[in-house]
C-alpha cells in the first residue's frame, strides 16, 4: 500500500493540496485526458485508514463536475522563509520528505513575521518568549513569512521537487507533464474564459484538499512576461470584502476573513489566512483536536483525516470563494498567479490560469 499522506508508513511525512477551481488554470490540463475526464482519477490515494475518499485532487465546483485533472499537485516542496531555493525534500542529500517542519532548511536565519496567535493556524499558544524557541515549530514555515519563501516556479512543479518524496502524492505523468516539470515551461495558455473589468470585484473559487493552515494570495502578471515571483509581485490583488466558504453539506457560510498585510511580501501586500482549522496539531501532528476555533457550528468530533462541515484535514467538497479587487492594469491578457503558503510544512502550492482585463 502506497502512504501518501501522515501514515504509520511515513511517520512525519507533510502534506497539503489545493485546487484553483475558477478561472480554470492551466495546471487542470489533465482534466483533457479520458482518465481524469468528469472529475475521475487513475490514483486514488491510501492511508493507514483505508483508501481517501475520492480522486486524489477530488473538490466541489458548485452543481458542476469539478475537473481539476492533477491540479494539486503542482506545487513547491522543501520550502523554508530566508532560503534562495527549495531543496525539494532533500536535506544533506538525504530524503526526508518535507520534515522535518521545525527546521531552517538552509540556516538562512531568518526571523518570522507573522507571530500573532490569530493570524497563526497552529500552535495559536506559543506566544512571548516562545515565539522563535524550539516550541515554535512552524517558524521557518512559508507562512510565517508570507511570501518569502522560495518556490521552484510561479506556475508550480509538477509533484513538488525533481524526484518522489513522501507527502506530496503521486504526480502521474500524462502527455503534458511529468514528475518534476516546472509549469511556466510546460503548461501551454488555456483562456479560461474569464473577462474582468479594471476596477470591479471578480470572484474567485479554489478548494484545500489535504489541509496545512497558512494562508493565500492572488496575483497578476502581463501575458508573454516570463512568469516568475518577480513579475507576480509587481500586481498583488487584494481582496475586496470577505470571503465565502462552501460548506461539506452545501450551505454556503459568509465568512469573518482574517487578511494580513504586516510581514508580508510584496511589502503590505494583503494575503488571506486559512479559515480552515485543522485536525492535528504539533511538530509531529499527533495532537488531535482543532487548531482554532471553526468557522461555523460544527458537531463532527475531531479526529485525524477527518472532515466536518468546516474543519478538517482531508477535504474533498469544501470550496472557497473570494472577492478580488481587479487593479488599474492597462487592458489586456494576463496570467492570474495563485500561491498559498502552508504553515503546517514547507510547501507552498501555487496555480497559473489565463485572464483577459478590459477597461
Amino acid at each position: 500500500m502506497r502512504c501518501i499522506i501522515l501514515a504509520a508508513c511515513f511517520v512525519g511525512a507533510s502534506h497539503a493540496h489545493s485546487n484553483l477551481i475558477y478561472p480554470k488554470p492551466r495546471n487542470a490540463i489533465d482534466s483533457q485526458d479520458p482518465r481524469w475526464a468528469g472529475g475521475k482519477s487513475p490514483d486514488v490515494w491510501q492511508t493507514d485508514l483505508g483508501p481517501v475518499d475520492g480522486a486524489a485532487c477530488a473538490c466541489r465546483n458548485g452543481s458542476d463536475v469539478c475537473n481539476s485533472g492533477q491540479t494539486c499537485l503542482w506545487m513547491s516542496v522543501g520550502c523554508s522563509i530566508g532560503c534562495k531555493e527549495c531543496d525539494g525534500g532533500m536535506i544533506n542529500n538525504k530524503s526526508v520528505g518535507t520534515n522535518p517542519n521545525h527546521q531552517d532548511r538552509c540556516n538562512s536565519g531568518k526571523a518570522s513575521t507573522i507571530n500573532d496567535p490569530l493570524h497563526r493556524t497552529y500552535n495559536r499558544n506559543c506566544t512571548g518568549s516562545c515565539i522563535g524557541s524550539a516550541q515554535d515549530w512552524t517558524k521557518f514555515n512559508p507562512w510565517r513569512a508570507p511570501g518569502s519563501a522560495p518556490v521552484y516556479d510561479s506556475c508550480g512543479r509538477a509533484g513538488g521537487g525533481p524526484r518522489p518524496t513522501a507527502g506530496k502524492g503521486e504526480y502521474v505523468e500524462t502527455k503534458y507533464a511529468k514528475l518534476g516539470d516546472l509549469g511556466s515551461k510546460v503548461l501551454p495558455p488555456m483562456p479560461s474564459g474569464a473577462v474582468w473589468k479594471v476596477g470591479s470585484v471578480v470572484e474567485t473559487m479554489w478548494s484545500v484538499r489535504a489541509n496545512h493552515g497558512g494562508g493565500w494570495q492572488f496575483r497578476l502578471c502581463p501575458l508573454g512576461s516570463v512568469l516568475d515571483e518577480e513579475c507576480f509581485m509587481k500586481t498583488p490583488m487584494p481582496f475586496a470584502g470577505n470571503s465565502k466558504m462552501m460548506m461539506s453539506n452545501g450551505t454556503m457560510l459568509d465568512l469573518n476573513s482574517t487578511f494580513v498585510t504586516d510581514g508580508t511580501l510584496p511589502v503590505g501586500s494583503m494575503w488571506q489566512m486559512n479559515p480552515i482549522p485543522t485536525t492535528r496539531d504539533g511538530p509531529s501532528l499527533g495532537k488531535v483536536g482543532y487548531t482554532f476555533s471553526p468557522p461555523c457550528y460544527d458537531p463532527t468530533p475531531p479526529r485525524a483525516l477527518s472532515q466536518g462541515r468546516c474543519t478538517g484535514e482531508w477535504i474533498n467538497n469544501i470550496t472557497m470563494y473570494d472577492q478580488l479587487l481587479v487593479p488599474t492594469v492597462a487592458a489586456g491578457e494576463y496570467v492570474l498567479g495563485f500561491r498559498w503558503d502552508a504553515e503546517g510544512s514547507a510547501q507552498v502550492w501555487q496555480a497559473c490560469a489565463d485572464v483577459t482585463i478590459v477597461e
